[in-house]
């Protein structure tokens, strides 16, 4: 007769990693559900549209410098931060280029560094900027709300502006306010999406701290409204 078989030890080596993976995945799981967003986004309805389409002809933009609501120091910090924003939040948009004019151009050209879109403007003013660019349209832009601390905020005044000036093809004024649950929805799903990995979609409230990341999201948000191409 053969002595009865002696019972295998588990290998101890097995045992934590089996754990650890099943602890991970519920960690994992976890921290995704934590980090769904809930409810509706916020949709800017402070919109003008000429049409549904942009004009066949317009094709160039001069983007005008960005401007401020008044001379506040919340608001030229917010002009300083958002500038480079803007200028790249328009660049991904593909509907139309793009041709930044500078405060120094604008300042030679009408005697200015820069002009808001409610001022009375020289009579020259949109002659002069599609001699000098080849531009189709102007763009004004102007920072009306900035606040840099949580509850973030900021608010944006657009307006495309065709032909001699006259011919408003599209105009948008809205703040956006971490202070509302929609807002703060879509400003998750937009830092989601922006993300490539899987594991950065847990920090999608990173974007409630960051002005510059809200900037982003409240200005592809505004821009998004424009006509379609």
């Amino acid at each position: 007769m053969f002595p009865p078989a002696r019972p295998r030890r588990p290998r101890r080596g097995w045992l934590p990693l089996l754990a650890g993976g099943c602890l991970c995945a519920a960690g994992c799981s976890t921290e995704r559900l934590a980090d769904t967003v809930i409810g509706p986004g916020y949709h800017p309805v402070n919109v003008y549209c000429r049409g549904p389409m942009l004009p066949a002809d317009l094709r160039r933009v001069a983007v005008l410098p960005l401007t401020c609501a008044d001379d506040s120091m919340a608001l030229a910090a917010g002009r300083e931060a958002l500038a480079p924003v803007l200028e790249e939040e328009l660049a991904k948009l593909g509907k139309f280029e793009i041709v930044p004019v500078s405060p120094a151009d604008l300042q030679q050209r009408t005697g200015r560094a820069n002009w808001r879109a409610d001022e009375k403007l020289p009579p020259d003013f949109f002659q002069s900027l599609k001699a000098a660019y080849a531009c189709d349209a102007v763009l004004f832009s102007q920072v009306t709300v900035f606040r840099a601390y949580p509850p973030l905020a900021v608010g944006w005044r657009f307006q495309l502006a065709g032909g001699a000036g006259k011919d408003i093809v599209w105009a948008a004024d809205d703040v956006f306010d971490a202070g509302q649950p929609a807002v703060v929805n879509g400003a998750r799903r937009y830092q989601q999406e922006q993300q490539r990995s899987a594991s950065s979609h847990l920090d999608s409230f990173g974007i409630m701290n960051s002005p510059r990341r809200f900037g982003h999201y409240s200005a592809s948000t505004l821009l998004a409204t424009l006509p379609a191409r």
